[in-house]
């Protein structure tokens, strides 16, 4: 992985893969209410998905047996066997909230170069372009191929990603 240039990105960190595998496994239970017909707490849904932005579409879009997978994959911590979409959704995450507060109006956001006025400008409206094409460039893989493994598709995306 890159950062676009030539210096390789670090994979995710033991404190990020916790973190996610938290996420994950509160992912989990809550596919196991709904999937038993039970609603989670709209409270709950807001504070998960303030700290990792996109999580609810993971939710949406991920069965449990997928997020069962990944909550494991990142328990296990960092090593050879971590996958790239573990970095990928923890930098997606971490884009993704500089960019709702850039939208919010923050301007001392630490972001790649012309981040931020994409996200103030962003094609068709949906920021989450501009994250999955920055995550591209600073992994040096096609954004489609991070959203595909990130959120897989159930209907075709109206939006270009490349």
């Amino acid at each position: 992985m890159t950062d676009g240039g030539s210096a390789p990105v670090a994979p995710a960190g033991p404190e990020v893969l916790a973190a996610l595998a938290r996420k994950y496994r509160t992912l989990v239970a809550w596919r196991a209410r709904r999937d038993a017909g039970q609603a989670t707490a709209r409270a709950e849904l807001r504070a998960l998905a303030a700290e990792f932005p996109g999580c609810l579409r993971e939710l949406d879009t991920l069965g449990r047996t997928e997020l069962e997978r990944r909550a494991a994959a990142c328990a296990a911590g960092p090593g050879p066997a971590v996958e790239p979409w573990a970095s990928w959704i923890a930098e997606y995450h971490a884009l993704m909230r500089a960019a709702l507060r850039i939208r919010a109006g923050a301007r001392d956001q630490p972001v790649p170069p012309g981040f931020a006025e994409a996200v103030r400008r962003p094609p068709g409206g949906r920021i989450g372009v501009v994250v999955l094409r920055a995550l591209a460039a600073r992994f040096g893989v096609p954004a489609a191929m991070i959203a595909r493994a990130l959120f897989p598709v159930r209907r075709p995306s109206p939006y270009e990603l490349d």
